[in-house]
């Protein structure tokens, strides 16, 4: 199972204080564009590409939880086709903007920061017709009926579509054994943090790496 860090500079001097050597241990890393400016994106994605040459990078803009970040969809999707060809791949809010292309390298993602849907096969359903090269889901569980339900249902949803990658992960304190043993219900990423967590539940980038070795 992967580990993806991310990180989520509020500044270009953020990214500069960044020390790509805490970093090595991850296999992927998530920048969350969300915490800039859009004005300062183009400037702040060179810095990043410089700061990480060897890992595969994810660049997010997060809509789902920040009503001041709420774009349009034209404006969303020049975003998205902007920096589609930047990164390896590319966060892509689908139900959100349901009218948007997605490019190959796309990760269909959706967050529930509530609950864990009743309806999450039919979520995974239809996020998987849009034929992303991943794709993603987290919620939050009330309850430990919701992380076996979560677990459950990505585990059909991986041998339905054995070719897809998927990655779920259930948040917060009860979610936490998803982000430990994905893997082991059909899960192909888990996120970890270096320094502030970007979702509830999200453990240290060392605590996961040692207790991959555990487990």
């Amino acid at each position: 199972m992967k580990i993806v860090v991310p990180i989520m500079p509020k500044s270009l001097e953020a990214i500069a204080r960044l020390s790509s050597d805490q970093y090595q241990g991850a296999d992927l890393i998530e920048w969350r564009a969300d915490f800039l400016a859009i004005s300062d994106l183009d400037l702040a994605a060179s810095k990043i590409k410089d700061k990480f040459p060897d890992h595969p990078i994810i660049f997010t803009f997060r809509t789902e939880d920040k009503d001041e970040q709420l774009l349009s969809d034209a404006d969303y999707a020049r975003l998205i086709d902007k920096f589609a060809s930047e990164f390896a791949y590319i966060d892509i809010e689908v139900l959100r903007f349901p009218e948007i292309s997605l490019p190959k390298n796309a990760i269909a993602s959706y967050h529930d920061f509530d609950q864990i849907p009743e309806n999450l096969a039919d979520i995974l359903g239809k996020m998987q017709a849009r034929h992303p090269k991943v794709v993603k889901f987290a919620g939050m569980p009330q309850d430990k009926k919701d992380v076996i339900r979560l677990m459950s249902e990505t585990l059909t949803f991986s041998e339905v579509h054995p070719d897809q990658i998927i990655v779920t992960m259930a948040m917060g304190e009860l979610g936490k054994v998803t982000r430990l043993v994905g893997d082991s219900f059909g899960s192909s990423w888990t996120f970890a943090a270096v320094d502030a967590t970007s979702a509830p539940g999200q453990l240290s980038l060392t605590e996961m790496r040692q207790l991959q070795h555990i487990l």
